[in-house]
């Protein structure tokens, strides 16, 4: 027996799609209906019920669809767009035009923000109990697997990527729905002293809800990162303001349907689209008790200034480097190879956990290099989406820098003393090369620490960069000759980031001093960059690339709460 309240919703669902997916959302509509009914006893939605919400949620008929999809703002319970709207255009061909997005301002952030925080001052969050939170994140995790497929190709279209890495960002976000979401009991439970005077009680508690929070996610992951940070936010029990990547607006959109389809409070999810300058009002506002960012160090820097004393919890990249030891085999060599390819190449180069460079004495350096460079060769460079499913060595177009910077950078590094190993650089005249930022892959060699070069970086203005210590989202790679120590020392002292090392060693001594030495997310005998199964990582909270730690369910939940710390006295 299906509940009213899911036929009403249906219905208003009819109405709604008529009306192109703006106007009251048909499960805002009938919350308070729903939540009432609610009990332990209350199953999960069905898959019968699911299937009726593809209408609902990806309100498109395909992708790439024949018109730009629209992708308003949720605001208050209502879909919308705003004054100004843009179109955007596909990284992989810019041909295509696959979003309308809002391009909001001060108006569309204060309505936004008005809501959050109304709905904060109110309290009305206090009725609301973390059973009911954690069926609700049970039916977005089921809608997640259900609508498998249409997540890969929101995945793919948008953000040209290889099946297996668009399997990466699926099923990091469908695990950490899953992994948050059992976790919740223990970990949001605070924690009760034994007795210690008569008549006295201590507790901790380290997570009551902060309040209203804003949520900026990066263009690489564009499942995985938002529903981590959505679902951690939602658990806790916080409003949020989430504001994604304007390349996976049809994703953002998306998302935020899916929970509130699973039962979310619609007073508690808010979601714009924008750009830069005309949304920082959501950032520097003193309301907003949280500012969550996942993205470059100059995007958190500038929100920090903004914020002034209140904190930017930051999740953000690195120039991540492997060392190879000695004591390989010429066969052993090949494997690192293919693997360490594999971390420089995989997803573009715009993983926050690419790898940057790889160190390595003079002779195993000489017997590495033309390995990396024939793997390298193996590579085809074409839009991954034209691509059989099967296909995995594909470069793709570079989507947050201009081709010809990283031909600047191979051409001023040679300047400056450096070898170019494998000449790569800018790609056109080749059909698909002449839609997209294209770029062959560049091998760097001889390169020793604060080796700097001054380049004109996309266009804006000469740049000053440390070829080992500034993060490229492009495949070029960067090798240097070190010793061990070396090496250690250089991650220590010099390089500012410190989200992933791996060490590639049969040495027990030198493996033991690495764990002594290296912060952040540390891999013995592995790429840098993430695994396939969902993994909880984060930088050692001291550099620069962000200390959030996101993934694990403490660092997730804490980003969202406040401490409490009690005493209670028999009077």
């Amino acid at each position: 027996m299906q509940n009213i309240w899911f036929k009403k919703a249906l219905d208003y669902t009819d109405k709604f799609i008529k009306n192109g997916s703006l106007g009251k959302d048909p499960f805002a509509q009938v919350f308070e209906e729903r939540k009432k009914s609610y009990s332990l006893f209350s199953k999960q939605l069905s898959d019968e019920e699911i299937s009726k919400l593809k209408p609902y949620i990806f309100n498109y008929e395909t992708l790439p669809n024949h018109t730009p999809v629209a992708t308003p703002n949720f605001i208050a319970s209502q879909w919308k767009m705003a004054k100004q709207n843009v179109e955007m255009q596909s990284p992989g061909d810019n041909r295509v035009v696959l979003s309308q997005i809002p391009d909001s301002g001060t108006e569309e952030v204060e309505s936004a923000l008005e809501c959050a925080i109304d709905f904060w001052k109110s309290l009305q969050w206090t009725k609301d109990t973390l059973a009911y939170r954690k069926h609700v994140i049970k039916n977005f995790s089921r809608m997640l697997h259900f609508f498998y497929e249409d997540c890969i190709r929101e995945i793919r279209v948008q953000i040209p990527k290889t099946k297996l890495e668009a399997d990466k960002d699926f099923w990091e976000a469908k695990r950490a729905a899953d992994h948050l979401e059992g976790s919740a009991e223990r970990m949001l439970a605070g924690i009760v002293f034994p007795t210690m005077l008569e008549g006295h009680s201590y507790w901790k508690n380290p997570y009551l809800p902060a309040g209203a929070s804003a949520i900026f996610t990066p263009m690489n992951f564009i499942y995985g990162i938002p529903v981590i940070h959505l679902v951690g936010a939602y658990l806790v029990g916080v409003p949020f303001i989430f504001k994604g990547h304007p390349f996976a607006a049809i994703t953002n959109t998306t998302l935020i349907k899916m929970f509130l389809a699973s039962g979310a409070d619609p007073h508690t999810v808010q979601k714009i689209e924008g750009f830069g300058k005309r949304i920082e009002s959501l950032v520097s506002d003193s309301r907003v008790a949280v500012v969550s960012v996942t993205g470059s160090d100059a995007t958190a820097e500038h929100m920090q200034k903004l914020r002034g004393v209140k904190p930017v919890h930051f999740e953000g990249g690195g120039c991540n480097w492997s060392y190879v030891d000695e004591d390989f085999s010429e066969n052993d060599l090949k494997k690192i190879a293919i693997r360490l390819a594999y971390s420089k190449l995989g997803f573009s180069s715009h993983k926050c956990t690419t790898l940057h460079g790889i160190a390595a004495t003079s002779p195993v350096m000489a017997k590495l290099l033309p390995l990396l460079s024939k793997e390298m060769d193996e590579w085809k460079i074409a839009n991954p989406t034209d691509l059989p499913e099967s296909e995995t060595k594909i470069i793709g177009p570079c989507m947050v820098h201009k081709a010809k910077t990283a031909q600047d950078i191979q051409e001023a590094a040679a300047k400056v003393g450096a070898t170019i190993y494998k000449k790569g650089g800018r790609m056109t005249g080749a059909g698909y090369t002449d839609y997209a930022e294209v770029i062959s892959p560049i091998i760097l060699s001889d390169v020793h620490p604060e080796m700097r070069v001054s380049v004109n970086w996309d266009g804006k203005g000469e740049k000053n960069i440390d070829l080992m210590t500034t993060e490229f989202f492009m495949p070029i790679l960067v090798t240097s000759s070190l010793s061990f120590e070396d090496f250690l020392r250089f991650c220590l002292f010099t390089n500012p980031h410190d989200l992933a090392v791996s060490i590639w060693s049969r040495s027990d001594s030198k493996l033991r001093l690495a764990r002594q030495v290296l912060g952040g997310m540390f891999k013995e005998n592995d790429g840098t960059d993430s695994a396939l199964e969902w993994e909880a990582f984060g930088a050692s909270g001291i550099g620069t690339s962000g200390n959030m730690g996101v993934g694990d369910p403490e660092e997730t939940f804490s980003i969202y709460s406040r401490q409490q710390k009690g005493r209670h006295i028999v009077f």
